[in-house]
């Protein structure tokens, strides 16, 4: 009988690390904001204007380095690919895809 009262309070503490182990957690995820990456925007960043010709179309989108690229098309001028800062919502540069004149 012994072995078995000895065995259910080593599995009420255990029980109760968890807990306090599961809370402290939490208590860290909530106070230093961490969460999880990119579902924050950063400070300063809620709406940004991106400049896009009339008539263009965003035809891919892809992110590399914290980075927003977007390719237009849809017609001759639209051959654009806009690079976007993602923490500031600013354009970075545009390549204008032009045919090679040989």
């Amino acid at each position: 009988m012994k072995p078995l009262v000895a065995l259910v309070i080593i599995m009420g503490v255990l029980i109760v690390v968890g807990i306090i182990v599961v809370v402290v957690a939490i208590a860290n995820r909530i106070g230093a904001g961490s969460g999880t990456a990119g579902m924050r925007a950063a400070p300063g960043f809620a709406t940004a204007d991106l400049p896009v010709p009339a008539g263009c179309q965003v035809m891919e989108t892809a992110t590399a380095d914290n980075r927003l690229i977007l390719r237009l098309g849809t017609g001759e001028r639209c051959n654009q690919v806009l690079i976007v800062d993602m923490a500031t919502g600013r354009l970075l540069g545009t390549l204008r895809l032009v045919p090679n004149a040989q």
